[in-house]
């Protein structure tokens, strides 16, 4: 029936293989779109979905702060909307001064550059105000976790009222959701026991939050594409454009907002 229903109509879909003529996919995994063009449908799927995702991972696990590594990101930027709307205290972490004053407009309170010389005063500071034990991070390899691990433990254990050898009781938590960085996640353990690393992706999130919670996700989704979860491209290729060797070297630096959409028939 849902299949059926869906019949005739625009979708944006998570298929794993998109960039066929034809593709077999649940109904469960398209998104109807309505009036919505094409081109606004062309990321209406994972980044949205993702970041609301987020949302109700933390809501399921009591939490009310979150992190993320990677703030500026089209899916950050989607992020920030999300908590402003829902009141969720978010501490974004970004690599450029800019970038501090692109989230900083959209309202975000707490933004900590990782450029800056006191990056890790800051980060411990917006962790301190908000609570955020709890984080996404799309980077995978190299410190980045190892960092926000070791700055949530710093502010756990300045509110311990005597010594432990096995660090502070605060449970501190973090998803790995991306590979920008193939290398192996580095970990350094100097923040007691407490602490759990999980992966997270958004099809096995699908399956297990049940239909009706991504039920009112989708119906989210589709009420503000254009707004909260509107995305923006730094250029437009067809197939072609898409595998010229200057498209492949600049998209494949995966840079914080510049994606490309590729539009097959353009």
């Amino acid at each position: 029936d849902m299949a059926k229903a869906l019949m005739g109509q625009r979708v944006a879909c998570l298929s794993g293989n998109a960039y066929s003529q034809y593709c077999v996919v649940e109904a469960a995994m398209c998104l109807p779109l309505g009036d919505y063009s094409a081109e606004d449908g062309a990321s209406a799927f994972v980044n949205p979905m993702t970041a609301l995702g987020f949302i109700e991972t933390a809501k399921m696990d009591g939490q009310n702060a979150i992190l993320h590594t990677v703030g500026a990101s089209n899916l950050g930027q989607m992020l920030t909307r999300i908590c402003n709307e829902d009141g969720i205290d978010l501490v974004n972490i970004v690599r450029k001064q800019d970038q501090v004053e692109l989230l900083r407009q959209m309202g975000s309170a707490h933004v900590v550059n990782s450029s800056d010389d006191d990056f890790m005063d800051q980060l411990r500071s917006a962790i301190d105000d908000t609570g955020a034990f709890y984080g996404f991070d799309p980077i995978g390899g190299g410190k980045t976790v190892d960092t926000v691990f070791k700055a949530m433990e710093r502010v756990a254990a300045g509110k311990m009222t005597e010594y432990s050898r096995y660090g502070s009781n605060q449970h501190k938590r973090m998803f790995i959701y991306g590979r920008l960085d193939p290398g192996p996640t580095i970990l350094s353990r100097s923040y007691g026991f407490g602490w759990s690393l999980s992966g997270w992706l958004l099809f096995p999130f699908i399956q297990s939050a049940g239909m009706e919670t991504v039920g009112r996700m989708r119906k989210r989704v589709l009420e503000n594409l254009t707004t909260t979860f509107a995305s923006l491209y730094k250029k437009r290729v067809d197939l072609e454009e898409m595998l010229a060797k200057e498209a492949v070297t600049d998209y494949r630096e995966m840079k914080t907002g510049e994606k490309y959409l590729v539009m097959p028939w353009k």
